[in-house]
């Protein structure tokens, strides 16, 4: 994937692109996001929850659930489906390999996690941002005092299929060990963010004319 460029134009405040998820130079999901910040040493996007607001995901050919074999074959659909998970802020150091999400329960506005997804880094298009998922993520509780392993399944059984080397998959461990303990210590750019709230005035996003185009 390409490098993302500092020098290209920033995103404004409020407004919606779209995060796309790549494999091999196609389309894995599509999510509408808000953009909250778009700045050298921090990138932030907003995805709440709620009725009306949809993304695409990747589906078998068979209408079953994605698996590794359709990755190595290169092989899926992508379906429409509703967000009703939760309220989700996405956060990423430019050029750095992995993002910081945070999940906020929808009924009272409490933190629900922080989850730190390992991945390529995001590179810019022009109408959003494309990245390349690494499988393994780690989630932690609202407090950071516990953590755990996320999809170690899925990282094997990628591995095994020659999708991800070895040396990569023991880099992305190392990784993940080192942005956690970082967030423990309070003293990450991601300390904090937990407070922010979502300006009352943003609209349900949805995915921008054009989102299926690869640049």
């Amino acid at each position: 994937m390409k490098e993302f460029k500092k020098e290209e134009p920033h995103f404004q405040y409020g407004q919606i692109i779209v995060l796309r998820e790549m494999w091999q130079n196609r389309v894995w999901s599509a999510r509408p996001a808000i953009v909250v910040q778009d700045a050298p040493e921090l990138m932030a996007f907003y995805i709440p929850v709620g009725i009306g607001i949809t993304w695409k995901r990747a589906r078998a050919l068979d209408d079953t659930p994605v698996t590794i074999e359709n990755r190595l074959q290169l092989e899926w659909l992508l379906e429409d489906v509703e967000w009703l998970g939760f309220d989700m802020l996405r956060l990423t150091i430019p050029g750095a390999n992995y993002s910081v999400l945070i999940f906020w329960n929808t009924e009272d506005g409490s933190q629900q996690r922080w989850y730190i997804n390992l991945e390529d880094p995001l590179c810019r298009t022009t109408l959003g941002f494309d990245y390349e998922d690494l499988l393994l993520d780690i989630i932690a509780t609202p407090d950071l005092t516990s953590w755990y392993w996320e999809d170690e399944d899925e990282l094997e059984k990628a591995v095994k299929a020659g999708l991800i080397s070895p040396l990569k998959a023991a880099g992305l461990y190392s990784k993940g060990e080192q942005v956690v303990t970082w967030l423990q210590s309070g003293t990450s750019p991601f300390n904090g963010w937990e407070k922010w709230r979502p300006d009352p005035s943003w609209q349900i996003p949805v995915l921008p004319e054009g989102w299926n185009i690869i640049d």
